[in-house]
């Protein structure tokens, strides 16, 4: 048994921004309008996704060794 804690993963809130930000940018570039719900749920939902993909090969990993 390892009784050695993990520090949690953290959240991408970077990536996020990120995402937030290239949709706005994108919206206004092709469209010539802003769209912030549309950017905001991606750029949620994008970042929800990342999370989710590290904390699984996390665990991958874990389990490995």
């Amino acid at each position: 048994m390892n009784t050695v804690a993990e520090t949690p993963q953290p959240f991408p809130l970077s990536e996020g921004i990120g995402i937030f930000v290239g949709v706005v940018a994108w919206d206004v570039l092709s469209a010539g309008e802003v769209q912030l719900l549309k950017a905001a749920l991606l750029a949620a939902s994008g970042a929800l996704a990342w999370y989710g993909l590290r904390c699984a090969l996390r665990l991958i990993r874990r389990k490995r060794h």
